[in-house]
């Protein structure tokens, strides 16, 4: 009968006991591994996150979008380790999960093709002015479009770097348009970061400016 069927039927609660340093999982019956190699999956739990989705792109870089979910790592440790990404019921990709990155810089779901970003360079200007012809002086100028083709808004996030000078010796004025949300991106310096909500069908343009001036006399050393 059915109370001799549940009798015989194994129990799966899962135990979880989180120390200090690992998680760990207790299954209370025995689980078979075929010798093999055969694939076995036995699920340990599940836990349902709030993640918020944006679209992130870094233009001077890669001229595409990605779609990513950041969240707030749940109680316990979590070791890195690979993880299957799965958008809107469909396989997209496989990730490396760590819990300080994944909490950081969130988790990229695969691109975000209805999503179209340009990217301009002009060429860099070069010659002196400043304190009558004692610095040189240089102008990096860079210029993105990003368009969303969605019927519906998007969070975007547009990352670029920006110079930063190594001494006193050298300035740097640096302008954008529009103002970014920060200019030191997870306390970056230099790191520049545009968020804001996009429109359904709406275009959006970027702009860094960056006027770059040191002594006639030296030589401006870069960092790529």
């Amino acid at each position: 009968g059915k109370a001799a069927f549940e009798e015989a039927a194994p129990s799966f609660d899962v135990s979880v006991f989180q120390g200090a340093f690992a998680t760990e999982f207790a299954v209370p019956q025995r689980v078979n591994v075929p010798s093999s190699g055969e694939r076995v999956t036995l699920v340990l739990g599940e836990q349902a996150l709030d993640a918020q989705l944006l679209t992130r792109t870094t233009p001077a870089l890669d001229a595409s979008a990605y779609l990513i979910a950041s969240f707030s790592t749940p109680p316990g440790v979590w070791p890195a380790g690979p993880v299957s990404l799965v958008r809107d019921g469909a396989f997209v990709g496989s990730g490396h999960f760590d819990a300080a990155r994944a909490q950081q810089d969130g988790l990229a779901f695969g691109r975000d093709e209805l999503v179209t970003v340009r990217s301009e360079h002009p060429e860099q200007q070069q010659g002196t002015g400043g304190f009558i012809g004692t610095r040189n002086q240089r102008t990096d100028e860079r210029r993105y479009t990003v368009q969303n083709r969605h019927t519906s808004p998007i969070r975007l996030q547009v990352l670029d770097a920006a110079p930063v000078p190594d001494n006193d010796k050298v300035s740097v004025e640096s302008s954008y348009q529009p103002q970014p949300a920060t200019t030191r991106w997870h306390d970056e310096p230099g790191t520049v970061a545009w968020e804001q909500p996009l429109a359904a069908g709406a275009t959006q343009a970027f702009s860094a400016k960056h006027v770059i001036s040191w002594p006639k006399d030296e030589r401006l050393q870069e960092r790529r």
